[in-house]
């Protein structure tokens, strides 16, 4: 990535479907025009959308989603059959203003190996090089646990902190963060700007599912989610309209009467993208038990893990492989990569840093977690 914008735009399913059932071509086409004038703008732009299971469901003429573990093979097979169209509305639009289309299959295992996300956010790179625009969104034709995650928020913020993005943009049906349910309570009122992590928020969104157009899964509170996600990364999120006309030209100009904007803490600094990605939600593939002077002195003075400091280890892992620190009391309070594997580790845990190379023969660091690939976590 250069040092122009980068924007990461997610458009959900009930922004591309119309109230009928078809695809809303009026509003897609607008926001292709949209995603248009900021490219031309020197924006760099990626795109995640979704939408697959919605197309695959119009193509095969399902009245409605299903739902069910039996019905995993059946959305697998809606995706796919999705997919392609979704893509081909996709390219054929761009192609209007000479603009290249790139498609991009990730599932949160992406996320979860360190070389593969480090090849997905160099190929985002290298997209962007060739003038095209990425095209994202969740492969939930091989995908179980994607495809029940629902629309695609969390996927959209865990790329923006791959990539360092200026902005994270949601756009919906839904218009914003209102101070209740406008459906319900008429006194509601949207807010245009808000904390991210302010913790009164979590009171004004509901479930999970979307109540509105019976096509996306994902409602306020996967926003709510992605938002912090991406606060966490330092990158402001805009919650907003998708079917509201010239969106992401008055986004570009900062008009507060439109969404709802997410910041980051006052004062937060950005953190590295390698610390982003180690801290926004990779799974653990063990767990490293530290005794209350490792906690102090991993939490108070910012230092590594060191051998001497691991009472047990958990798990079968790598080196290089996503560890959970944990406390005396049993709670994680850190998450970091691991130097050395499992068999390693717990041969030198509780030793000193000079002995290991006495214990296995060989010496990498005297750290078995670097301070530079450790986040603390939240209480």
């Amino acid at each position: 990535m250069d040092s122009r914008s980068c924007w990461v735009v997610k458009i959900g399913s009930a922004v591309l479907m119309s109230a009928d059932g078809g695809t809303d071509r009026g509003a897609f086409c607008r926001l292709i025009e949209g995603l248009a004038n900021l490219y031309s703008a020197g924006v760099r732009v990626v795109l995640v959308t979704s939408g697959a299971v919605a197309v695959g469901r119009l193509k095969m003429a399902l009245d409605k989603r299903p739902s069910g573990e039996r019905n995993i093979p059946k959305l697998q097979a809606l995706a796919a059959l999705g997919q392609a169209r979704l893509m081909n509305l996709y390219e054929s639009e761009l192609a209007h203003y000479g603009i290249d289309a790139a498609q991009v299959l990730l599932t949160r295992d992406d996320f979860n190996h360190r070389q593969r996300y480090l090849n997905a956010r160099r190929a985002l790179g290298a997209i962007h090089d060739f003038g095209a625009i990425p095209i994202i969104n969740e492969n939930d034709s091989v995908g179980i646990d994607e495809i029940r995650f629902g629309d695609n928020d969390q996927l959209a913020a865990m790329v923006a902190a791959m990539i360092a993005a200026d902005r994270l943009v949601l756009l919906s049906d839904i218009d914003g963060l209102y101070t209740g349910d406008p459906r319900r309570d008429p006194s509601a009122k949207r807010l245009p700007r808000v904390r991210a992590n302010d913790p009164s928020l979590d009171a004004m969104v509901g479930g999970t599912l979307d109540p509105t157009g019976g096509f996306g899964t994902g409602g306020m509170r996967t926003k709510l989610t992605a938002a912090r996600i991406a606060a966490r990364a330092g990158i402001e999120t805009i919650i907003a309209p998708g079917k509201e006309a010239d969106v992401l030209g008055r986004l570009m100009v900062e008009d507060l009467n439109v969404g709802t904007l997410f910041t980051p803490d006052p004062g937060a600094d950005r953190i590295a993208a390698r610390k982003a990605w180690i801290g926004m939600g990779v799974a653990p593939k063990g767990k490293l038990w530290c005794d209350a002077g490792a906690v102090n002195a991993v939490q108070s003075r910012g230092t590594s893990l060191l051998p001497s400091g691991v009472q047990r280890v958990e798990g079968d892992f790598a080196d290089g492989d996503a560890v959970e620190l944990i406390d005396p009391e049993g709670n994680a309070f850190a998450r970091g990569l691991a130097i050395y594997n499992s068999n390693a580790l717990t041969k030198i845990a509780g030793s000193s840093s000079s002995d290991i190379v006495n214990i296995l023969g060989y010496h990498i660091l005297d750290a078995v977690v670097h301070r530079d690939d450790l986040v603390l976590l939240d209480p």
